[in-house]
């Protein structure tokens, strides 16, 4: 089986919306806009361009995604879906859907919210972002001014 993968770095739309499917599976839908720059070919302007992104949380990740809100920064990482359908006036529209497995808030909140489902296997699914967590910063002792002497040395149980 070909899928398509993808991780998308975007903030959100609008906070996400919870249901759920006609089999009583709760699922979320989050909108993440994605900008990039592009430069115009025929007069070199630089232009923002912004994509849409539905994306869809089942399972465990529905109740983490209800903290997340309008404006947050998130990173997603799913399955690429491509839909095609036609609006109500019979145009032709294409639908770019994301079946999350990962969804990692990146906005500088309190409580960050990393939410990931498991593999085949029942251990958490890797993802780079939430892989490993963060140690605490540590700083090094100021150099004293009275004697000029850097009390770093003292300080042997660093990590680094």
């Amino acid at each position: 089986m070909n899928m398509l993968r993808l991780s998308l770095i975007g903030n959100l739309g609008v906070d996400p919306e919870v249901g759920v499917t006609q089999k009583g599976t709760p699922i979320a839908t989050l909108r993440v806009a994605v900008n990039h720059q592009r430069t115009d070919t025929t007069t070199g302007e630089r232009r923002e361009q912004t994509e849409w992104f539905r994306v869809r949380a089942m399972g465990r990740l529905v109740e983490p995604s209800q903290r997340l809100s309008k404006g947050g920064r998130v990173l997603v990482v799913g399955r690429f879906d491509i839909g095609h359908y036609q609006t109500r006036e019979g145009e032709p529209r294409v639908s770019f859907d994301v079946w999350a497995d990962d969804i990692v808030s990146l906005s500088t909140t309190r409580e960050s919210v990393a939410v990931r489902t498991e593999n085949d296997a029942g251990r958490p699914a890797s993802s780079p972002a939430t892989s490993r967590p963060v140690p605490p910063r540590r700083t090094l002792p100021a150099e004293d001014p009275t004697t000029g002497a850097d009390d770093a040395d003292e300080d042997q149980d660093l990590p680094w």
